[in-house]
């Protein structure tokens, strides 16, 4: 009888032990499950935050995956406001049954409220009954009832562990409480929800700081075509009266020298001025060429006579070496003297005293091609290119000097290769530079 009551005994104790075996691996199983399903669930998520879909659209569609995995009757999505940096906002909110518009764009100052509380401590939070938890302002001491009351919430983490928003969850379906495995869950999703919200962020932020640049380019250009316009009014009043000043015989060689200077003074400032309105014309598409059949020879040779006040005063030298002494092209006669006037003027600019300008000019084919070279201190080879560009800078014993606008360059490249031809620089410091253009012989 004895023996018989201890085999039983000992059978008991291995069918509770087998019983604890069996319950440990259902546990298991059922953990493994629901890992499974998260897996699945998050997968799905990735899928519709991958997609062309607009961001709001991810978002709600993500929010009621998680509602329907984590068996939630309640969730909402709230980000850290970048502007105020000090409250929470509702971007998406929904229940079981669909969206909840009106949470969106609630507020609330951080450190009001459980999320918060997630904000600050970089945490996740699981509470079993919201209502009496006192740091749940909006929901102590209510009569309403809220089901389950159970409320999870998980941090959403941006880059370099920055809180960005939290991922929230209430009212827990079936066994009413949320759990450990819920946590691991809803910080799955997070982690798949927050680079995208980052993403959006530094889109939109940069898409906000690209309208501003914009803006202030346009409001730029606006106000230099105003200032350039003002500026030809009175310039060309100024080169009016200079000009009827020419014709007064009694004036003494060094006042007419003074006169000269003044009048090829205004010349190149008008030069810049319409510097100025035709890279802008250009630049919008806007140029219109001339065309119209001119001694190319001729005009070389009298914009020469006419700088020559210039290169006096810097005393240095411009001489002409022309092909042919008549060198007939078809292009926009005025463009092209301005070409040459910015070469030359930028090659008196450079040269060293004493030294010699010369400007060439043949036919190569079907175009000619135009030089002016001088014997300055020239041009860095990492400058070549970088010349031509509006308002460049050059670097002179490692620092950045401005010399001028740099606007003629810029002005000659646009105008030449709206012309179709090309320019160029040829240059070696302390040896000089060349400056060589190319035009079609007949403009279309």
């Amino acid at each position: 009888m004895i023996e018989n009551n201890k085999s039983k005994a000992k059978d008991a104790e291995k069918n509770n032990s087998l019983q604890l075996r069996i319950n440990e691996l259902e546990g298991y199983i059922r953990e493994i499950n629901h890992r499974l399903k998260a897996a699945e669930a998050a997968t799905e998520t990735t899928k519709i935050l991958s997609s062309e879909m607009p961001l709001n659209t991810k978002l709600q569609n993500s929010l009621f995956i998680i509602l329907e995995h984590i068996n939630a009757d309640k969730g909402s999505l709230m980000l850290v406001d970048t502007t105020k940096g000090d409250e929470l906002v509702v971007v998406e909110a929904a229940t079981k049954d669909g969206l909840n518009p009106n949470l969106v764009g609630k507020r609330q100052k951080i450190g009001d409220s459980v999320a918060s509380w997630v904000v600050q401590n970089k945490r996740s939070l699981l509470i079993e009954d919201i209502t009496k938890d006192p740091r749940f302002k909006y929901r102590s001491g209510t009569t309403k009832s809220y089901g389950s009351n159970s409320f999870l919430s998980v941090p959403l983490m941006g880059d370099q562990g920055k809180v960005i928003g939290v991922l929230n969850v209430s009212d827990k379906r079936g066994i009413g409480i949320f759990t450990e495995g819920d946590i691991g869950s809803l910080i799955l999703f997070s982690d798949k929800i927050a680079p995208i919200i980052v993403y959006s962020q530094l889109h939109e932020e940069l898409k906000r700081k690209n309208d501003e640049l914009l803006e202030l380019q346009r409001l730029k250009e606006d106000l230099t075509s105003m200032i350039v316009h003002d500026l030809k009014g009175p310039l060309g009043e100024i080169m009016s009266n200079l000009d009827i000043l020419t014709y007064n015989q009694n004036l003494s060689s060094e006042d007419r020298e003074v006169l000269d200077t003044s009048i090829q003074g205004c010349v190149n400032l008008l030069g810049m001025v319409m510097n100025l309105l035709d890279i802008s014309k250009m630049e919008e598409g806007k140029m219109r060429l001339n065309r119209e059949e001119f001694n190319l020879s001729e005009l070389i040779q009298g914009k020469i006579k006419n700088m020559n006040v210039l290169a006096i005063q810097k005393e240095v030298r411009i001489k002409a070496n022309l092909s042919h002494n008549t060198i007939l092209i078809t292009s926009d006669k005025e463009i092209v003297e301005r070409i040459i006037a910015n070469l030359i003027n930028n090659a008196i600019a450079y040269s060293f005293p004493k030294k010699e300008i010369e400007v060439e000019a043949g036919q190569e084919g079907d175009f000619v091609k135009i030089s002016v070279k001088d014997e300055g201190k020239g041009i860095p080879r990492e400058f070549h290119e970088k010349i031509f560009e509006k308002f460049s800078q050059r670097t002179e014993d490692g620092v950045r000097r401005r010399s001028s606008t740099g606007l003629g360059l810029t002005f000659c490249k646009m105008a030449v290769e709206a012309h179709g031809g090309k320019i160029w620089v040829e240059s070696e410091e302390e040896k000089g530079s060349t400056f060589s253009f190319t035009l079609p012989m007949k403009l279309w």
